[in-house]
């Protein structure tokens, strides 16, 4: 597909021959495009973005003033493999954020799904798994090979180490940082620790008082009993596993590899499982 300039593309743009952008999309003044890039309808790049292919970007994103899209992976053993970074339709990408394509080891591909929300200054890493409906708040670090499932949020300056992974509509407070996997549905404050459930967001998801009220539970046995992992999470499913969530809970838990966070009370010793 040709380039027709017109009035959505400011003159100063920068915009490579092999990038292909629908007609409708709006390119503002010293945006850079650079490489096999392809923008899909009603997408808005501000001035001084810039989008380095190879890229595939959906419908109806908004990419903010300086961010950085589709750059080389930050990977020492990177050795510029025509890897990839794919982003889905009706994202918000803010301003100085910065989503990095994958690399060999991860199988070539960034993802990010649709409708997540990017603050500023926020970053994501190479081979990272994007959901739909996150939101990572100003100047979340996200680094390579993570997953974030759906609806879960990064509050600001959370952290995130390699190959971790957040579940579906869990939390992160502000400075928050882990090296071990989030459970879905639950609250995760300080360093390597949970905290409870993400109430108010289980709300806002319309989760009914009777699911929350057995996510409760199953936070309970899992975190406050004492228990094993392995036994905790067969007290659950004999107890509460017919409800969708809780064995969602069960099945993330069961399913780690490198250990779920842990919940500190009072003096006790941390007990990651």
């Amino acid at each position: 597909m040709s380039l027709i300039l017109s009035e959505l593309i400011h003159s100063t743009a920068v915009i490579d021959p092999r990038a292909e952008l629908a007609p409708t999309v709006e390119v503002g003044p010293y945006a850079i495009i650079e490489g096999d890039v392809r923008v899909g309808h009603g997408c808005v790049i501000e001035g001084h973005a810039c989008l380095s292919g190879p890229l595939i970007m959906g419908r109806d994103n908004f990419v903010g003033h300086g961010a950085v899209l589709g750059k080389n992976p930050q990977h020492r053993g990177y050795r510029d493999e025509p890897t990839l970074l794919r982003i889905g339709d009706g994202n918000i990408i803010r301003e100085h954020v910065t989503i990095h394509r994958g690399t060999d080891q991860g199988g070539g591909e960034t993802v990010v799904g649709d409708n997540n929300m990017f603050m500023v200054g926020s970053h994501v890493g190479h081979d990272c798994r994007v959901g739909n409906g996150c939101t990572l708040v100003n100047g979340a670090l996200v680094a390579g090979h993570v997953e974030l499932h759906d609806g879960c949020i990064l509050s600001g300056h959370a952290a995130i180490q390699q190959r971790v992974r957040i579940g579906r509509l869990a939390m992160l407070g502000g400075l928050a940082s882990t090296t071990k996997d989030i459970p879905p549905f639950v609250l995760a404050q300080g360093y390597n620790n949970v905290s409870g459930l993400n109430i108010v967001g289980l709300r806002r998801a319309g989760l009914s008082a009777q699911t929350i009220a057995a996510l409760r539970e199953a936070y309970r046995i899992l975190y406050k009993e004492g228990r094993t992992r392995g036994n905790a999470l067969e007290r659950i499913e004999a107890d509460l596993g017919g409800i969708s969530e809780v064995a969602e809970f069960v099945s993330f838990v069961r399913s780690s590899t490198i250990g779920v966070s842990s919940a500190r009370g009072g003096d006790r010793e941390a007990r990651t499982f």
